[in-house]
């Protein structure tokens, strides 16, 4: 190998140095370009949070999920929050969720007249009323709105646009439709079940209904509803029995007493001798007339006493309706165990859809002050010298690499 053909780094440096003005039309060149950039084509990013809540990061869910009984359900603390959001993600990246958006954001231009979206709307082709300009807005809206997580049970939606109050719409918008969007779709799959059970509920409780019915005229037709045929209880008669012998004997112990005050008093009249024949007779009658009232009481209380006893003994052949209804539930069971379950069932739904409207939380809306041009004018200034140097040197190095050399000749 020939040593003249060698090249040191001086030469190197000095063939870069006397081409400076060059680098130095590419760095203004390239500065130029992102003043430009900054200026007229700006980026304003914007940032919304959502938080999905579980047993895990909120004492409400705690309690509501222990009542409800979905605590069983909740898999792996590593795993829950990642797997919640990301199955969240994948509900609302679907073009449905965007058409959502497109006509709560058109909705938005309506009301509040903004510039921003009146220009974001006046730059599609198509007009308002055509079927398909909705669809096109949401074909769009991928390309401006991204949803990603930065941690566990946070989902994070961010934006890009070139107006910062069109980021801020997007952002808050987005937001609201994402969390009726989630809560409605599991929600949804709970009225689905609730409907169901009702209708479940319904029928068992029809079909336990026509069982008493015919329970109620089968005994009616057999004439096993004797006694009380009306109310047909006879717990009901028994007591009414019970009650007659306690104020019959209230008030043959009230008699009682009346005609021994009496007799007391007749007796200290006749040896005082102050009240005389007529008196005497006056109290003697009415002592009469209390033993007779007594007389007619005892044979109301020994009646009364032997329908009890005979009812008691026989309750069950004279007066069975509680017995006909206990040996129908027996008959019955498997229906009243399905009918409360159901029941059961129902209550825990609708504790579970309480469960579910406390799931879905807006953590962090976006705010214009917030909002700024990224990147910087700074770092944008930054990137593009560093940019231009990098082409100047190699744009260099190519043309002295590929440049044309003729010979020397000495003559």
């Amino acid at each position: 190998m020939n040593t003249n053909d060698e090249i040191n780094l001086h030469q190197v440096m000095q063939i870069f140095t006397t081409r400076w003005k060059y680098l130095v039309v590419l760095a203004l060149f390239f500065t130029l370009g992102a003043l430009i950039k900054h200026k007229y084509f700006p980026i304003y990013p914007g940032t919304g949070k959502l938080i999905i809540k579980d047993i895990r990061n909120n004492q409400l869910q705690s309690i509501i999920g222990h009542v409800a009984g979905v605590v069983g359900e909740i898999p792996s603390p590593e795993l829950k929050g990642e797997d919640q959001v990301m199955r969240a993600i994948a509900f609302l990246d679907i073009h449905d969720f965007y058409v959502e958006v497109a006509n709560q954001l058109f909705i938005q231009r309506n009301k509040t007249h903004d510039p921003s979206l009146v220009n974001f709307f006046n730059d599609f082709k198509l007009k308002f009323d055509d079927p398909e300009f909705v669809h096109e807005v949401a074909n769009k809206l991928p390309t401006l709105i991204t949803f990603n997580t930065s941690k566990a049970d946070v989902l994070v939606v961010d934006v890009k646009s070139g107006n910062k109050y069109l980021s801020v719409f997007l952002v808050n918008e987005t937001l609201k439709i994402a969390k009726e969007n989630l809560l409605d779709r599991e929600l949804e799959d709970l009225t689905r079940a609730e409907n169901y059970f009702a209708l479940e509920t319904e029928h068992v409780r029809s079909r336990l209904e026509n069982i008493e019915s015919l329970t109620v005229s089968k005994m009616q037709k057999n004439q096993i509803l004797s006694i009380d045929n009306e109310k047909g209880e006879s717990s009901k008669y028994i007591s009414e029995l019970k009650k007659n012998i306690n104020n019959t004997t209230i008030m043959f112990l009230n008699n009682q007493s009346k005609m021994l005050e009496l007799k007391r008093n007749s007796n200290v009249a006749f040896n005082r001798q102050e009240s005389g024949l007529i008196s005497k007779f006056n109290d003697s009658s009415q002592i009469k007339a209390l033993e007779n009232e007594n007389k007619d009481l005892t044979i109301e209380l020994n009646t009364y006493q032997n329908y009890l006893k005979v009812f008691e003994k026989e309750k069950n052949g004279l007066v069975p309706f509680q017995y006909e209804i206990e040996k129908m539930n027996a008959n019955h069971e498997f229906e009243y165990k399905i009918y409360a379950s159901l029941q059961e069932s129902l209550a825990r739904i609708g504790l579970q859809k309480t469960y579910v409207r406390n799931k879905v939380e807006i953590l962090e809306f976006e705010r214009a002050s917030k909002v700024h041009s990224s990147p910087s004018i700074i770092l944008l200034i930054l990137i593009a010298l560093t940019l231009s140097q990098v082409f100047g040197l190699f744009s260099i190095y190519l043309y002295e690499l590929f440049k044309p050399t003729y010979p020397n000749i000495n003559y």
